[in-house]
Formats: structure tokens, sequence, C-alpha cells
């Protein structure tokens, strides 16, 4: 009896450190604040660069802000006041918490 009981010990005691060896480490998830002065132009463009190679587009309004939720850091973005900022801007680093 002491015997089975100290091998199911021991084997849950593997698959526990098991488990915890191939878990992935979680990615920092942060939230950066995007704002538009009022008076330049009725709409801001923003392009954000991933690190992953994807970007997006979006816009805020004059005198708005916008938070973007789930970014990483080392990622980047350009803005614009005239239309949508192109892939060959100058992309800045984000300023996030995470």
């Amino acid at each position: 009896m002491f015997r089975t009981c100290l091998l199911a010990t021991t084997a849950a005691a593997v698959l526990a450190f098991g488990t915890l060896m191939t878990a992935t480490p979680a990615q920092a998830q942060c939230t950066a604040r995007f704002t538009c002065d009022p008076g330049v132009s009725p709409v801001c463009w923003f392009r954000l660069f991933y690190r992953n190679g994807n970007s997006s587009v979006f816009t805020v309004p004059a005198g708005g802000e916008r938070r973007i939720f789930g970014l990483s850091p080392g990622e980047r973005y350009c803005s614009s006041n005239r239309g949508t900022p192109g892939f060959q801007c100058n992309a800045q680093r984000i300023r996030m918490a995470c």
C-alpha cells in the first residue's frame, strides 16, 4: 500500500513539473494612448508596425484620444495629419505601459 502511494505521488510530481516546463511564457501585453491635437486637422492618422511584420491603420478625431491594447515592447508607429502614413515613414518607438 505504501509503495503504491509513493509511486502515485512521484508520478504526480513528475507530471506537474513537466507541465511547468512546457508552458510558454506570457508575452507582455501593453497599452498605449494615441492623441490628436485640435486645430491642425479634423483627423489624425496612425500606422502601427507590429514586431511580427504586420501593420494597421487607425484614425483619431481632433482633440480626441484612442487606447490600443495588446501591444508588445519594441513596436513602432507613424502619424500624419494629411492622410494615411506610408510604409516608408520615420517610425517612432511607441511609449506604452505594460
